[in-house]
C-alpha cells in the first residue's frame, strides 16, 4: 500500500511535473504570443489613427488651397499689365566705322547707300503693376517705365487705357502711374515690417506677357541688402516664381494684402526673387500724392 501510495504519489508528482513542464512550455511561448498581440495592436491603432488623421490632413490642405484661390480672386482685378514704349537710337552697322571707306573710290557710294550712323527705333517693354487707389494710381517698378514716351495699361477686364507717369524714385526702383477709368479696384496694402520668414507668399503678374499668372512660395528672407545695382534699401526674398514681366506686380500674404512689389531675380539661380517692401512704397505714395497710404 505504501508502495502504491508512493507510486501514486510518484505518478502524481510526475503528472505534476508534466503539467509544470507543460506550463513551462506554454509560458516560454507566451512572450512571443504576447509580443505578436502587442504588435498587432500597435499597428491596428496606428492604422486607425492614420485613417482618422488623413481626413484632417486632407481638410487642412483643402483649406489652404481655398486660401490661395480666395487671394487670387480678390486681388487679380487689381493687378495690371503695363507696356512702356521707348524710342531709342541704334547704330545700323556698329561693326563698320564711318571712316572705313574714307579716301577710297567707294566713299561717295556708301555715303549715299549706307544709312546714317544711328537709327531711331521703337522698343516696347513689358511689366506689371498693382492698383493702390481707386483714383487710378498704380504702383510699379521704375525700371519698367523709365524713359518711356508712352505707357499703356491693360486691366483685368481686358480694357487697355493710356497712363501717365506721376513720379518715381530710381534708387528705390519704384514708380507711380495713373489711369482714368471706372470700376477700378484697389488692392489692400499690408505691413511689411510684420512679415516672418517661412510664411506663405503669393506673386501675381505677367511673366513673359502671360497675364495674371499666380505663383506660390514662402518668404525666404527679409532685410536683404546689396542685391540690386544702384538700388538702395532692404529687399524681401521669396521663392515664389518671379520672371521677366513680373516686375512691378504685387507680392501678397495669405490675407490678400500687398507686402511687396516684385522687382528682380537672380538670373543663374532658381527660386531666388526679390521684392521691395510695401512700407517703402507707402513712403513714396505719401511723397507723390500727399496722402497717407492705407
Amino acid at each position: 500500500m505504501r508502495g502504491t501510495g508512493l507510486g501514486n504519489g510518484l505518478r502524481r508528482q510526475e503528472l505534476g511535473d508534466g503539467e509544470n513542464k507543460g506550463m513551462m512550455t506554454r509560458s516560454s511561448q507566451n512572450p512571443e504570443g504576447r509580443w505578436s498581440f502587442r504588435w498587432l495592436s500597435f499597428w491596428g491603432v496606428a492604422l486607425l489613427m492614420g485613417g482618422l488623421c488623413w481626413p484632417a490632413l486632407g481638410a487642412t490642405a483643402l483649406g489652404l488651397q481655398e486660401d490661395f484661390i480666395r487671394v487670387a480672386d480678390r486681388v487679380s482685378p487689381s493687378v495690371v499689365s503695363l507696356q512702356a514704349t521707348r524710342v531709342v537710337e541704334v547704330a545700323p552697322f556698329p561693326q563698320i566705322p564711318p571712316e572705313f571707306f574714307q579716301g577710297t573710290p567707294f566713299e561717295g557710294f556708301f555715303r549715299e547707300v549706307v544709312p546714317p550712323r544711328s537709327l531711331r527705333q521703337k522698343q516696347v517693354g513689358q511689366g506689371s503693376g498693382v492698383i493702390v487707389d481707386r483714383r487710378g494710381l498704380i504702383l510699379t517698378n521704375y525700371h519698367v517705365v523709365a524713359g518711356a514716351q508712352s505707357v499703356s495699361v491693360r486691366l483685368n477686364d481686358g480694357r487697355t487705357i493710356p497712363a501717365r507717369l506721376v513720379g518715381g524714385d530710381p534708387k528705390a526702383d519704384l514708380a507711380l502711374v495713373q489711369v482714368q477709368g471706372n470700376g477700378l479696384q484697389e488692392a489692400p496694402l499690408g505691413d511689411s515690417d510684420r512679415i516672418k520668414v517661412g510664411q506663405w507668399a503669393i506673386a501675381i503678374g505677367s511673366p513673359f506677357g502671360l497675364e495674371h499668372t499666380v505663383t506660390v512660395g514662402v518668404i525666404s528672407a527679409t532685410g536683404r541688402r546689396g542685391v540690386g545695382r544702384g538700388i538702395y534699401g532692404d529687399f524681401i526674398q521669396t521663392d515664389a516664381s518671379i520672371n521677366p514681366g513680373n516686375s512691378g506686380g504685387p507680392l501678397l500674404d495669405l490675407n490678400g494684402q500687398v507686402i511687396g512689389i516684385n522687382s528682380m531675380i537672380v538670373a543663374p539661380g532658381q527660386g531666388i526673387g526679390f521684392a521691395i517692401p510695401i512700407n517703402t512704397a507707402k513712403k513714396l505714395l505719401v511723397q507723390l500724392t500727399g496722402r497717407e497710404a492705407i
